[in-house]
């Protein structure tokens, strides 16, 4: 199992399934890491399938590294900030 995934283009309900099975490959038994360089967009479905994989962490933390600064201001809306470690090109030798 993995523990870094790096997300590319646009997340919508049409990409609901790609990030589900995304998510699912990452091995909740230690820290994570989510590359969202390249991710321009997200909507609800994706903040939903975020708060899944924040749950099935319970025990460890996910850092969201690269994070765009429009797509950084939705997470911050919804709080996301709370659930999720955020960092920058510094992060790129985490787990």
């Amino acid at each position: 199992m993995l523990r870094r995934v790096a997300l590319d283009g646009e997340y919508d309900l049409s990409r609901k399934e790609e990030v589900a099975s995304l998510f699912a490959r990452l091995a909740p038994d230690g820290p994570a890491v989510v590359d969202m360089s390249s991710v321009s967009y997200i909507d609800s479905t994706f903040l939903h399938e975020l708060a899944l994989l924040h749950f099935r962490f319970k025990d460890h933390s996910v850092t969201l590294i690269n994070v765009q600064p429009n797509v950084k201001r939705i997470l911050d809306l919804v709080k996301f900030d709370r659930l999720f470690r955020f960092a920058g090109e510094a992060s790129a030798s985490l787990p």
